[in-house]
Formats: structure tokens, sequence, C-alpha cells
């Protein structure tokens, strides 16, 4: 008989009590219903079901403890402070359950859910941290998606087992609830841990993201400010509009943007490879210009150097950054200078005023500095040269014979005029007028009345010419005639015109007193400069200083590795010699240390039985001719039979649990005295560098990344360089923790009463056929993945490995291994070969999978290595109705060789690779051969670089998939339909 459930009242006390306290963080309160059940008398279990997100919950009244339904072997955790993601109050933190009062302090690993939402964020006036939720409303898209992170507490760190959805959503979440103080879980900041996981491959994808991924990437950009310049059209005044959503404006980084930006761009290079995938509409962010993005890249800039390092952009990216900013270099053109200071002299009205329009401009309320706006005016020498001679001689008189700062300005201002006379076009000699003024005091000007500072027009005209006497419609030649001549006594008496006896319209009055008043103007500018000529003309012309020669100066532009970098004090700390030799001996050498001690052996029972005859046929029936045969085998079996009862059989004692937790113990003070000397040896002498977020983070995931550097590129000095012992001491640290990860997985086993996955744990011994510095990616795979790389997949790996075996004196280049089900040949094994054979410039790893395991090897790659080790995965697709295109074939190449250099990961199946070299045939054939030969390049490049690794390769190297490419027209086969009607009749 089935227990009845009945359900929980939504107005009721419990449902209150647990939706409150529990639930109202994972969704509203429509959503979720409680059902009870009697299991006895003192016994009452309430399921808890979230109808929206499909996962339930169970709590038992008496223990008191809410167990989760996905994750059966673990609870709701009544404290739900993380140490990180502060201020998140929409997320579900869930415990390992204990066994036997055992507590496990690392393992298995913490679980927190996050249900999908909008993620808002306010700051309450009277709060230090901003409160972040998530709405869920009723009409939501993706109401059913939620994500489940990992706490693992040894890296300090949230895991994500979904990428790239998942990762993306774990940065957002990150940026969110971002504070300028370091988290105390991760030792980050949120913006660090962000950029972190961004940069990271687990996040890039060279396939078009899916929706819900645009959605959070649209997300991630909205958190940069919004950036333009005010006025638009300028670039005088930068404006920065900083989000009042309650994140610190310090958090507001201006790279959210850019590298949401980049990773929509990276994933749609590729979009012609995937013709059958919905093309999804980018987020409004990116199409409405709310942010000016060259001014985004500017800011980043300037804003970089204030950034944490685990907060920039990447290399790749600032590098880009850099050539899209750099402004076009001033290339300075230099003439040889000349020694002549006597310059021929000039007329002024038979050279700068000889004919022509100019508007004379008044210097007297001019600056003379800056200095470079008379890289303009000084081609304007006609328009200023008068002005500039009033203020040179009003300078004089108010001198008084004292060389005031005044004339010390303006000869200043001659001299730089004089220096750059040949690319103005300035004759020197009207300088040296100018600097004869100013210095002679016998030249005078006070009796002359400088003309007007307007404009003139055709200041050669000075007599009236009778082209420009407008002529009225109405008057004959005679009344022309007596016009003209009564314009020119006008001119001559200087007065307007009369228009006697209504000759001339009103219009043509205007204009002949225009005339009149042109022509008076141009002769008193005329008689002007003719009298200052003569004056200084008449005094020995003053002459210039020869002109200095200079070189041209070079203009760069800074790289990226010139950059101005904080640079650390290294002081050669001296580390403690017990704790480096221990380092030493873990990280260089192979392990000897073992669960299953030899000394502790049990023997096993020595059965003594007979050699069972019945299993051969009887050997004296003469009619059976093969029982010569029958003997051989009898009698070799009969030997193996007598030595395998003449030896003894041992099997090692297993640990007992209190063995496993002394030695836990050990190793975990051991690393903290490892940890807590390597990062002396880092911060002594820049501890306040540290603590000001200016240096790295002393942190497991950034120190991580720096081993690995150093092991890709020892010669990388782009950042901080390990020392050799300091090398040491942290693949020591990385070799302790997952010596301590086996302990605890072997702990956890036992207190579970796992047996056979307890003595399966206990009876590998890490690292005892290989050592973790040779290969550090596999220490790093084994430290994230939480797992033992046993010795016969090491085994497997070094044979793979081996591309030109000596077999009977010939080279084998090709090796085939067959594995039992279940050794971790897909899950273990290829990763293993994939991030070593991809570790080299010289090689490139091309995994090769059936189509129809290709979505779960993708993930699993993406997941394995798309972490610490940071290594892309590019999934290759071809078929044979894509149309490629020679540029389309130039990306694949590109990419291909960014993939080298890079040490991505390639992933395709057999179909894609033979529609390819099918394709390559086909567009040979076609005559197209552009992309023919782009093709033909392709497949040569991959020849030489790619190292394939074929998983199940018995099934690939199947016949079926060998190429096979039909040419002619299509025919019908000999006896066409006949062939099957007869086997039907037949049948």
């Amino acid at each position: 008989m089935t227990n009845e459930q009945r359900l929980v009242n939504q107005s009721s006390l419990l449902f209150d009590t647990l939706f409150n306290q529990y639930f109202v963080r994972l969704d509203s309160k429509p959503y979720v219903y409680m059902m009870g059940e009697h299991i006895s008398q003192s016994d009452i279990i309430i399921h808890i079901y979230l109808s929206r997100l499909g996962i339930a919950f169970k709590y038992n009244t008496t223990t008191n403890i809410i167990t989760s339904r996905e994750y059966s072997d673990m609870y709701i955790d009544q404290d739900q402070w993380l140490g990180t993601l502060t201020g998140l109050t929409s997320s579900l933190l869930l415990s390992p359950l204990a066994a036997k009062h055992h507590i496990s302090e690392y393992y298995p690993y913490r679980k927190l859910i996050v249900p999908f939402g909008k993620i808002l964020s306010t700051r309450d006036q009277h709060k230090i941290h901003q409160t972040v939720t998530i709405d869920r409303p009723s009409s939501m898209s993706f109401s059913r998606q939620y994500f489940v992170f990992i706490l693992n507490d040894r890296l300090q760190i949230l895991q994500s087992t979904d990428s790239p959805t998942g990762w993306l959503y774990l940065a957002l979440l990150h940026a969110m609830t971002s504070h300028p103080l370091p988290d105390h879980y991760t030792g980050m900041t949120g913006m660090e841990r962000a950029f972190q996981l961004l940069n990271s491959a687990g996040c890039w994808s060279d396939q078009p993201f899916d929706e819900l991924s645009l959605n959070i990437l649209g997300e991630i950009a909205s958190i940069s400010p919004k950036v333009n310049y005010y006025p638009e059209h300028l670039t005088c005044t930068e404006k920065i509009d900083w989000n009042s959503n309650g994140i610190p404006y310090s958090m507001q980084h201006f790279g959210y943007y850019l590298i949401a930006k980049k990773l929509i761009d990276s994933s749609q290079l590729f979009n012609f490879m995937y013709p059958s995938v919905k093309t999804n509409k980018i987020p409004e962010v990116f199409q409405v210009k709310m942010h000016n993005e060259m001014l985004l890249k500017k800011l980043y800039w300037d804003y970089r150097d204030s950034y944490n390092p685990t907060a920039r952009l990447s290399a790749e990216m600032e590098k880009d950054i850099l050539r899209a900013t750099s402004i076009k270099l001033y290339r300075q053109t230099l003439k040889d200078c000349s020694n002549i200071t006597n310059y021929s002299a000039v007329r002024l009205v038979d050279d700068l005023y000889k004919n022509g329009n100019v508007n004379l401009t008044s210097c007297s309320t001019q600056n003379w500095l800056p200095l470079c706006q008379w890289l303009t005016k000084g081609s304007q020498l006609k328009a200023l040269w008068v002005g500039l001679l009033q203020l040179a001689d009003r300078f004089k008189r108010e001198a008084a014979g004292k060389n005031t700062d005044d004339i010390q300005r303006f000869e200043c201002l001659l001299k730089f005029l004089h220096y750059i006379s040949d690319r103005c076009q300035i004759k020197p000699y009207y300088l040296q007028m100018l600097k004869t003024t100013l210095n002679v005091s016998k030249i005078s000007f006070a009796f002359l009345t400088f003309p007007p500072f307007v404009s003139y027009t055709n200041i050669e005209q000075i007599p009236i010419v009778k082209t420009f006497i407008p002529r009225g419609e109405c008057c004959d030649l005679c009344q022309n005639t007596l016009s003209i001549a009564e314009l020119d006594r006008c001119w001559r008496e200087n007065c307007e015109h009369p228009n006697v006896d209504g000759m001339a319209k009103s219009t043509e009055k205007y204009a002949n007193n225009k005339l009149l008043k042109s022509s008076g103007c141009n002769l008193k500018l005329r008689l002007f400069l003719e009298c200052v000529q003569s004056l200084i003309c008449s005094v020995p012309i003053k002459q210039f200083d020869i002109k200095v020669s200079c070189s041209a100066q070079n203009f760069v532009t800074e790289s990226l590795k010139d950059h101005y970098r904080i640079q650390m004090k290294i002081r050669n700390k001296t580390i403690e010699p017990e704790l480096l030799q221990s380092a030493k001996h873990k990280f260089h050498q192979f392990n000897t240390y073992s669960f299953n001690q030899p000394t502790k052996s049990i023997r096993k029972t020595n059965r003594q039985k007979e050699f069972p005859q019945g299993i051969f046929p009887s050997i004296n029936n003469k009619n059976n001719r093969p029982s010569e045969i029958t003997n051989y085998f009898k009698k070799q079996l009969s030997e193996s039979w007598n030595k395998l009862l003449l030896d003894d059989e041992y099997e090692k004692e297993n640990p007992s649990t209190e063995e496993i937790t002394q030695h836990l113990d050990l190793f975990r003070h051991e690393s903290t005295k490892l940890y807590n000397e390597f990062s002396k040896s880092i911060t002594l002498s820049n501890e306040q560098l540290f603590e000001a977020g200016l240096l790295f983070r002393i942190t497991p995931t950034v120190l991580i990344s720096l081993l690995l550097e150093k092991d890709l590129d020892p010669e990388n000095v782009s950042s901080f360089k390990l020392t050799n012992n300091q090398y040491t001491i942290l693949g020591g640290i990385i070799v302790n923790w997952t010596l301590e990860q086996q302990m605890e997985r072997a702990l956890h086993f036992a207190t579970h009463n796992k047996r056979e996955d307890f003595r399966n744990e206990v009876s590998h011994i890490p690292h005892s056929n290989w050592k973790p510095s040779e290969h550090i990616p596999w220490l790093v795979l084994e430290l994230e993945m939480n797992i033992t790389i046993r010795e016969i997949q090491i085994k497997v790996a070094n044979h793979m490995m081996q591309p030109n075996m000596r077999v009977d004196n010939s080279t084998v280049q090709n090796i085939v291994t067959q594995m039992n089900m279940g050794e971790g040949k897909t899950s273990v094994i290829l990763p293993m070969l994939a991030v070593y054979l991809s570790s080299s410039n010289l090689s490139l790893a091309r995994i090769i999978v059936l189509k129809s395991l290709f979505p779960t090897n993708y993930q699993l790659l993406r997941y394995k290595l798309g972490g610490l080790l940071n290594r892309r995965i590019f999934p290759f697709a071809c078929r044979r109705d894509m149309n490629f295109k020679d540029q389309q074939i130039n990306q694949i190449f590109e990419r291909f060789k960014h993939g080298l250099r890079n040490c991505d990961i390639i992933l395709t199946t057999p179909e894609d690779i033979l529609s390819f070299d099918l394709l390559t045939i086909d567009k040979c054939r076609r005559k197209q051969f552009n992309v023919g030969r782009s093709m033909l390049t392709v497949q040569q490049w991959l020849k030489t670089y790619a190292r394939d690794v074929l998983d199940e390769s018995d099934e690939i190297l199947h016949v079926k998939y060998q190429l096979i490419y039909t040419v002619g027209g299509q025919q019908q086969v000999d006896a066409g339909e006949e062939r099957w009607k007869t086997i039907q009749s037949i049948l």
C-alpha cells in the first residue's frame, strides 16, 4: 500500500517557513508546491517541487534535513554564505551528506544552484555592498533553465560543467557582485574572476552561440558604461555615463563590452560551415549605437594600468586595440638650411600686394602663443603683415628705447616665422622689414595713418575701369560716356556719384558708389605701402641669424612589449632546504609511496587440486586422429597448472581510514608550509603592491597559469618569471594537492561503504611511471578534474605519443592500441594525448571521432581542456553541398595556423575530412582553380603539421570511410529493377 501525499497549504506556517528560508532563492511562489507524506507515526516527509525548474527536494521533519532529488547525496546547507558572489540572494547551496558522523572537508564538492533570469543589482545607502537578485517573470524565456556550479575549495573557484553557457553566466554573476575588495573565497575581486573566465578557452567558441549565450553576452556588455564624445562630431570632450545599478564605478570595466563583442564576432567567423544552424539575433546593445567602440578602446588603454593583470584583455586583443587606436605618425619634412641671411629686396606693391583681394587683419589682440597656430597663419601673411607692422611700431613707441617683454616676444615670433618661411612660402625680406621697424628708432609711423582693417577688392584697380562700371538698360552710348566722365570726376574729388538727370537706377547708383569707395581704399593702401617701403629702406635692413640645421624627429607608437610595467623587486630569498628537497623529490622524480605497502600482505589459502582431466577428450580412442595435438596441449597446460600451484598468492592489505586520515593531515600540513614559503618568496619587498592589487593575485588558479606559461614557453618574459626554486616549490604543491585528492576520494568511498571503489582507488600509485615536471599539463588535468591517472593509462599514452618507433628495422608511424571498455580511453587518455600533441608549435592535434559521438566529445574536451589548461577546441565541419569560396578557405587556413601557434585542438569526423577531400577534387574538375588551389594548400599543410588521434579506430578505419568519388552520369545497374523483383519472387 502506497502512502498518501497531501498538498501543503501555501498559507501554512510550514510552507512559508521553508519557502522564505530556502526556495524563494530559486523561483516565485506560484511555481513551488509541497506534498506531505507520513512514513510512520513520527516521521513526516515533505516533498518540495519546483515545477518550472523541474527539480525537487525532500524535507525530513525528524532530522530537519532537506535533501536533493537530483543529487541524492547532498542536502541544503543552512549556512548559505559562500565567501564569493556576495550580495546574490537567488542561489541555493548544497553540501554533501555526512556518513557515520564523518564530515568530509574537501570531497565531494559543494554545489550551487542558480536559476537563469534577468540579473538586477541595487545599492542601499546603508549597505556597503550591492544586492543582486534574479528576476524571473512569468513570461520569461528559458524559464526552465538553471545552472549548477561546483565549489572547488582547493582551487578556490566556482566551476561550471556547461561550456560555454555556464561559464558565461558564471562570469556575469561575478561581474554583477563585484566589489573593490577581493572576495574571501576566491582571493580576487569579482571583476578579476569574471575576466579570468571570459579570457579562458571555455568561453570562446568557433560555432555560433545559441540564443541563451547571446542573451548572457548582451548582459555582460551592458556593464561597461556608455561612452561618447560631446559633441559627437568632435573629439574634444569625452562623456562617460556610468551605470546606476549599484555596481561601483571602478568595477564597471570598459573591457566588458569589447570582450563580449569579440566573443560574438569570433563565433560568427565560420557561420558558412553551419548553414543549418538557426541564426540568432544579436543583442540590442551591439546594434544600437549606445557605445562608441573606438572611444571604449581608448579609455580601456587609459585605465589599463589601474586594472589588476588578471582583469585585463588578452594580449592578442590588446594588440588589436593598439593597431586600431594608433594615430597617424607626424612625419617631419626638413630641407637643407641655407646660410643666406641677406635676402633680396622686394617691393610690397609689386609682389605681396600686387593684385587680388585682401582682408587686412588687425593683430592688436592676437596672442603670439601657441606658436603652432602660425603654421597656418604664416601662409596668410598678406592679410597679417600690415597688422604686424602696426604692432611692431606700437611696441617700439611704448618701450621708449627699452627691451621690454613685448619686444622680446615679438622677436621670438619673427624668428619662428623666419624658421618656417620655406614651409609657409614666406619671403624672408618681409620679416626683415618688420624686424627693422622694431629695432630702428629712426623709423616712425606717427605721421602715417594706417589703412582700415577691412576687405579690399582688386587692389590693383585704382583708376576707374570702364568694364567695371554698370550700364543702365535705357542709357545710350552718349549717356554712358557722360556717366564715365562723371564717375572719373567723383573719384578725383573723392565724392559720391550725384546721378544727374536720373541716368542711373538706385541699384546702379549703389554699385557706382561702391566702386568709387573701393578704388579710393585701394589708392590709400597703395600710398601707405609705398610710404612704408621708402621709410624702411632708408635705413640698413636688419638681418636674421643663420638657420640651425637639425635632424628630423622620429616618432613611434608604444608597443605592448615596451609598455611600462610595474617592476617587482626580486630578492633571492633562501627557501627552506627541507621543503625544497621534498618538492624536488615529488615534482622531478617518480612517486614510490603507496597506500598498499608490501610489508602488510595477506597470504591467500593454498588450495591444492588435481588437474582436471575432463576438459580434454579421451585420448585412448584410436579413432581420434588428432590425439598427438591433444597430448601436446594437455602437457603444456599441466605444466602451467603445476607451476601455478607451487606459487604462493598474496594480496595487499587495505589501509584503514585512520591511517589514510593521518597521512592526509601530514600532506595538508606540508602543502600549507610549501604554499606559505612560496608566497613569501614572491611577495617579499612587494607586499604593498600585492595588497593594492597592482600585481597578480596569489591564488591557485593564477599560480597554475604561471607554471603552464613557463612550461609552454620557458623564455617568455611578458609576465612574472618564476625562478627554478619557485618553479619546483609550486610543482611540489600541485603534486601534493593531487595526492590529497586521492586520499579524500578514498576516505569518501570508505565512509560510504563503497568497498570496490575504495579498493580500486587505493590500488593505484599516482605518478609511479611518469615524472610530473615532464608532463605539467597532465598534472593540472589531474588536479582540475580530481582524478588520478592510472599506470596503464600512462603506458598507453606514452605508446601512442611515439610516432616513429623502430620495429624490425622499419619505422612505424601509425599506432593502434586496443583497450577494454571503462579504462578511460575517451575521458582520460584522449585529453592527455590532445594536450600533449598540441603543446608544441611543430604539430597540430586533430581528434577524429564518430559523428554520433561528436557532440559528447566536443563538450567533454571543452570541459576538461578549456579551464586551467586554456586550450580551445576548433570543431571543423564540412559537407559535400557546401560551396566554399576562396575567402572562406583562407579563413579556415588562418584558423588552422592560429591553432598551431596557440596550441589549439581540432575536432572533426571522418565524414568531414572525406567531404573536404571530395570538394577539393570537385572544385578542380569544375575548373574553379583559385578555390581548388587554396584547398590543396590546406590539405598539404595539414599533412605536414596535423597529428591525428582516432577514437574508435576500428570503426573509423572501416572501408566505408575510404575516399570514393563518383564521376560521369548516373546510369542503371545491369538488369535494373529485375534484380529485386526476381529476389522478391523467390522469397
